[in-house]
């Protein structure tokens, strides 16, 4: 847990925005609308990114058989599966409301800079930041809110007695470096020529 903190600090203190950078910058990616927002929403919970995340993570936790008392085989699979998957319902409902609330879009987006350090850095940082209507990049409460509530609300309701916000939030911390690895590729990964 001290680990995962101290990791968070130091992601936090490097938090700038790809446009600050001295590279040239190509044209902005533009910001999502409230329709794009809602679209976004319903994909990240309902979609494929839902399942996608469900199965990763309550693999991961079934694996190491947490926690033991939900036991193994395919009744354990499928109570992790379904808290996996209530977590990230809760957590993006979080997200994408608090973004709503400040007219922020905490989406990935691909970096406009060059220079491999400075694409690394930009998705090392990419779920701390939000972008505004003017396109102005800023942190991402909304994030953090999602990657908290899910989290917390999980390992505190539904989760047996002797888990709860602290085990909550280690789970956060968990899923927030995933998040980061994820971007990560998202950043590199090939594109198709347009």
């Amino acid at each position: 847990m001290r680990t995962s903190v101290a990791v968070m600090i130091v992601i936090l203190a490097g938090v700038a925005p790809c446009n600050g950078q001295d590279a040239p910058i190509v044209a902005a990616q533009p910001v999502a609308t409230s329709r794009e927002m809602l679209h976004k929403y319903i994909g990240a919970t309902f979609g494929l990114d839902g399942a996608l995340h469900a199965t990763f993570f309550s693999a991961l936790s079934h694996w190491q058989d947490s926690p033991p008392e939900w036991g193994s085989g395919t009744t354990g699979y499928a109570k992790r599966w379904t808290s996996k998957y209530a977590q990230s319902a809760i957590g993006n409902t979080a997200k994408y409301g608090v973004a709503s609330i400040f007219h922020h879009d905490p989406s990935f987006a691909i970096c406009q800079c060059t220079g491999f350090g400075r694409r690394l850095r930009h998705a090392v940082v990419s779920p701390f930041v939000a972008r505004t209507r003017d396109g102005r990049q800023v942190f991402s409460a909304a994030s953090l809110a999602g990657f908290i509530t899910g989290h917390v609300v999980s390992a505190s309701t539904w989760y047996p007695a002797e888990h709860g916000a602290r085990d909550g939030l280690q789970d956060a911390g968990v899923s927030l470096m995933s998040t980061i690895g994820v971007d990560i590729f998202k950043e590199f990964r090939p594109r198709r020529p347009r």
